[in-house]
């Protein structure tokens, strides 16, 4: 049985990120859904090593402070941490663009 819990429900998106941690390490990877509370980084190499303080690069200008708190053979689960306005705004703009994306508005 599956024990997962989530407090948000997640929406589809991809985006290129690029994962810094503090000890140097960097990963490359692409979204594939975000909520408010989080989201899941698809990566090419499986990741190891949770419970960690990570920054998420979007599009070379924002870095979102996460914690990294699921790694497997597809990628990694982040949890925001604490973000201050300007970083909720950005949040706020991601979920829009996932939210036109699974209605439909945005198709050609």
């Amino acid at each position: 049985m599956n024990m997962e819990h989530r407090w948000n429900r997640r929406s589809r998106l991809s985006l290129d990120v690029v994962i810094h941690g503090r000890d140097g390490f960097t990963l490359h990877g692409s979204t594939r859904d975000i909520s408010p509370g989080g989201m899941f980084i698809q990566l090419a190499q499986p990741a190891t090593g949770i419970s960690r303080v990570v920054e998420i690069e979007i599009s070379r200008r924002i870095r979102l402070p996460c914690w990294l708190v699921h790694a497997g053979k597809e990628g990694v689960g982040v949890m925001f941490l604490a973000v201050d306005d300007g970083e909720e705004g950005i949040l706020d703009q991601l979920l829009s663009c996932s939210m036109e994306n699974k209605s439909g508005k945005d198709a050609a």
